[in-house]
């Protein structure tokens, strides 16, 4: 019997790793041998922290530190750091792990996870130190105040001033040029056309981003005082704005000030201690010697990661999904959801994959830094939801936006004749404005969407409408005041959705490792290639009002979007 397929080139490889297992078997004294000369050595583990952080790497991408000038590029991966982060906790050989920690490029839900990862290692028994060896910004001493140890050059600067959101709005500039956009939104705290249409902050906006404020805010506040900080002293830090070296020090946001070379002397006061890398370490510690003939039963890990919407990134998850629901070896998965949404329609499809997905296998959504619109409509198919606290979510509601030039084509002196057969044909054109009756049919179409959407997330969270609707209303929340409401079902990161899915696998499902699926390029259609002009506009948009390019990109098209306020700043 010949067996073709994925099945039968995972049997022809089982074959090829368990001959290369016979044929090396001579060799394995020699390994030990090895094992035993080469194991590290060391009182400490110096791990450095590269300024992306993510949940999980793309094995594919990992491969690039091979090349020259390329590593410094490459993502650090939570996922690896608790992997190495378990091993030093249960080798008594490993007193402490120093954590290098430059100025990061994450969002606070992803710091929130490096910070449990840091509180859980201490929590082990573990000393841990961080150096901070470009000084630090909010979101890096948030991480760092979970250490024993916080130390950081003598001329580094602490920029405390504490945490605000700056949103700019581009009404006025578009009304030079004699553009306009015609937002159609459900509700009211839909905001993601305001800052093309509007020129001020709504009161939803403001209502909905102070209470994200509140819940960073706090945070940060909580991680301060753990370091001895009460509410006066946090303020006092946030007043003195910038602080350094010795003042550090005697506020109690740092123990000392070192050079890198120093650092021996400074992370453990009992003495001067001797540093090994943490790759090495890890490397070490997962050797192997013989590779497993048979692939292991695992929990697949589908990410959905940035604007949702039609092409091969879609196709990606869909395809995903799809080998997840087929593989026997996959016992459940995990939707690692960072999306702030994007188009409606695709979003309703990859759901569809999720809830045929769940008729097989427990599915748990992790929501990463943010899971709004799109991103909570895909995940609310989910068996439950994990979120962290400090990540953005909800936004439950639909928009739908039209460009408006008849100014700035009369400026130009371009006339606009129409033909029809219809008397809405032209609805969309940007020559002219809408009429009441037009803008009837698409107040009519977003109000069955959004009543769709507010039924879907009822259904999800076995709730009832009525009880959604109120939650709803376009408003994001964060994770904690999501978890309040019933929008969220667990506050962690991707430990905790890794243990909900073993939790509904059963048995056997205790030890099941997690692996990010990646579908074959073979088993993803191509994209089709976006024309250079568009592309040309929509790289000029987001150079001056970042995220917006995608409202104005589906505000040409007509399509109702599911997208989270481009007015929702990033907060460091």
């Amino acid at each position: 019997m010949t067996l073709v397929g994925p099945y039968g080139a995972r049997v022809t490889f089982a074959m090829i790793r368990g001959l290369w297992n016979l044929l090396k078997l001579p060799l394995l004294p020699l390994w030990w041998v090895g094992r035993a000369v080469g194991r590290p050595r060391g009182g400490w583990l110096h791990v450095k922290i590269r300024p992306s952080v993510v949940e999980m790497q793309d094995p594919k991408r990992s491969l690039l530190r091979l090349l020259p000038g390329f590593e410094k590029s490459l993502p650090t991966s939570l996922t690896t750091l608790r992997r190495l982060a378990d091993h030093a906790a249960e080798d008594d050989g490993v007193r402490g792990v120093l954590f290098t920690l430059p100025r990061i490029q994450t969002s606070w839900a992803l710091a929130e996870g490096l910070r449990n990862l840091i509180a859980r290692l201490s929590a082990s028994g573990t000393k841990v130190a961080v150096y901070l060896p470009d000084g630090a910004g909010h979101l890096e001493l948030f991480v760092a105040s979970a250490a024993g140890r916080i130390l950081m050059p003598p001329q580094a600067t602490l920029v405390t001033l504490g945490l605000g959101a700056e949103v700019r709005y581009y009404k006025g500039l578009l009304d030079k040029v004699g553009v306009g956009i015609e937002p159609f939104a459900r509700a009211e705290y839909k905001t993601a056309a305001e800052s093309l249409s509007k020129d001020a902050m709504s009161d939803p906006q403001r209502e909905q981003l102070g209470a994200l404020l509140d819940t960073l805010d706090g945070a940060l506040r909580s991680a301060l005082a753990k370091r001895g900080l009460d509410a006066a002293a946090v303020d006092e830090v946030f007043e003195a704005g910038m602080i350094r070296g010795e003042a550090a020090i005697a506020r109690g946001l740092i123990d000392a000030v070192c050079y890198d070379d120093e650092l021996p002397l400074h992370v453990d006061p009992g003495g001067k201690v001797k540093l090994m890398a943490g790759g090495r370490f890890l490397a070490f510690k997962d050797a192997r010697f013989f590779r497993r003939v048979l692939s292991r039963p695992s929990i697949g890990v589908v990410a959905v990661h940035g604007g949702i919407g039609p092409g091969r990134r879609a196709d990606q998850i869909v395809a995903s999904l799809r080998i997840a629901r087929k593989d026997p070896q996959i016992k459940g998965v995990i939707l690692h959801i960072d999306s702030p949404g994007g188009s409606a329609l695709t979003s309703d499809l990859i759901h569809r994959e999720v809830i045929r997905l769940k008729e097989k296998k427990p599915v748990v959504a992790c929501f990463s830094g943010v899971a709004a619109s799109g991103g909570y409509y895909i995940g609310v198919a989910a068996d439950a939801i994990v979120a962290e606290p400090t990540t953005i979510t909800g936004s439950i509601g639909v928009v739908a936006a039209r460009l408006v030039a008849r100014q700035l084509l009369d400026s130009l002196g371009v006339k606009t004749e129409v033909v029809r057969k219809a008397p809405h044909a032209d609805m969309f054109s940007p020559a002219r404005e809408m009429d009441a009756s037009e803008r009837a049919i698409l107040d009519r179409e977003l109000d069955e969407f959004y009543s769709e959407f507010v039924d879907i997330v009822a259904t999800g969270r076995g709730r009832d409408a009525k009880e959604i609707e109120p939650l709803a209303r376009g408003r994001v929340w964060s994770g904690t005041a999501a978890k309040e409401r019933g929008l969220v079902d667990v506050l962690g990161g991707m430990d905790a959705a890794i243990e909900q899915v073993r939790e509904r696998v059963g048995r056997g499902g205790a030890k099941l490792p997690a692996r990010l699926l990646i579908p074959r390029r073979s088993d993803v259609p191509p994209a089709e290639p976006r024309a250079a002009a568009a592309a040309m506009v929509s790289q000029t948009l987001e150079a001056i009002a970042p995220g917006a390019s995608m409202a104005l990109e589906l505000a040409t098209t007509g399509e109702r979007f599911l997208y989270l306020a481009p007015g929702i700043p990033t907060i460091r």
